[in-house]
């Protein structure tokens, strides 16, 4: 039995996909007897402490906002090293967050093993929605300075990890970690919920589905931009599922009734408050899967697309490119045209689903990720390589 120490931007009862990562894999490694502790910030109502499925949930007065740090410091970094001499290891998830990057300075000073856990860095790319107005383009420029520091001037820091781990060879972190500071990272691929893969008796219906908040960065205005143009007939379906309803929720529902005005009608469907059990439903029911984001590191939406054998059509964001199970575009010709072929044939949306679900079955299940987590940790704990 370990005892492990895991510091997050996000955790229960959060939701997003750094959230539901850590979520699996700490509760399994919990339920295999490892004593879990995780600190996060505090958010209101909230208790400062709480038991959640086995875990020690502690929240400390420490976040990040607008690329900057905020909340008592010394208070969190005195707590993270009277908790580490009471861990085997700890594990911090994600830098450009203040619970990682403000224990760079003190990591001597934390005893037990360490270990960063990476989902994706910065990689200072220049989109269209950073020139949408005067804001977005003034917070990209801040945050492209306050992470070129970040990288830039703590390389001993993040040399005193014992371990590194990023999600996938080609990662921009994975690349910049070796070529920056020569360090090999190890691999840990995301997962997800494994009810996506319980698809035994399922019948497809005629829609395409994208489960996602609505913000500017997931970019659902791609997606209904590119079901309009596209050839279908009537039967076919558009479905977008987001946590609540926003400005950019009503900005898509002005963008569809324009379009409808131009194409003619098209069936499509904006859900916000949805359960997970339906949310899964209709993931697992859906003939295609739409992902439009501007920037993904390793989108856990499209591992769920591949538990549930449905084809994906995504922009080409992070490493969606080298996944089985469906196809990347960059312009919304490229995705009307791809949703024109899949609607059409039957035969091509199961070779892809299927080649999807294979690859998820092998490599992207909890459970394989929970074990080679538990092997990394275990290793580390011994002082074994690894």
């Amino acid at each position: 039995m370990m005892r492990i120490l895991v510091t997050v931007n996000t955790y229960y009862p959060m939701l997003d996909g750094v959230q539901a990562v850590t979520d699996y894999l700490t509760t399994g490694l919990a339920q295999r007897g490892h004593q879990i502790t995780v600190v996060t910030p505090m958010s209101p109502g909230l208790p400062t402490k709480e038991i959640y499925k086995d875990i020690t949930i502690i929240r400390v007065n420490v976040y990040t906002k607008y690329a900057l740090y905020h909340g008592n410091r010394d208070d969190y970094r005195n707590l993270i090293i009277k908790l580490s001499k009471k861990n085997d290891v700890m594990i911090n998830v994600c830098t450009q967050n203040a619970l990682t990057d403000l224990l760079f300075p003190v990591l001597n000073q934390i005893s037990c093993k360490k270990v960063l856990h990476i989902h994706g860095i910065n990689d200072f790319k220049w989109r269209k929605s950073d020139f949408m107005d005067w804001k977005h383009f003034a917070y990209k420029i801040w945050k492209n300075f306050q992470w070129w520091k970040l990288y830039q001037f703590n390389e001993t820091a993040i040399k005193k990890y014992d371990a590194v781990l990023q999600l996938h060879r080609f990662d921009p972190g994975y690349i910049f970690f070796k070529k920056k500071y020569g360090i090999k990272s190890y691999i840990l691929e995301n997962a997800c919920d494994k009810r996506l893969g319980e698809i035994n008796g399922i019948h497809k219906g005629k829609y395409c589905v994208c489960v996602a908040n609505y913000i500017i960065r997931k970019n659902q205005a791609f997606l209904i931009k590119a079901f309009y143009r596209a050839k279908l007939s009537s039967d076919w379906k558009l479905v977008l599922i987001g946590s609540e309803k926003n400005e950019y929720y009503n900005e898509l529902i002005e963008l569809s009734q324009k379009l409808e005005e131009k194409y003619g009608h098209r069936d499509i469907e904006l859900k916000a408050g949805v359960s997970r059990e339906e949310t899964i439903d209709l993931v697992k029911r859906a003939s295609i899967y739409l992902l439009g984001s501007t920037w993904e590191a390793f989108s856990i939406s499209i591992i769920e697309s591949m538990a549930a054998a449905v084809p994906f059509i995504s922009t080409n964001t992070g490493i969606t490119r080298f996944m089985p199970g469906g196809v990347v575009v960059d312009t919304v010709e490229g995705m009307s045209y791809w949703i024109e072929l899949f609607a059409a044939h039957e035969e091509i949306r199961k070779y892809y689903g299927n080649a999807g679900h294979d690859y998820y079955q092998k490599h992207l299940t909890t459970k394989n990720k929970v074990d080679e987590l538990e092997h990394i940790l275990e290793r580390i704990a011994n002082n074994q390589s690894y």
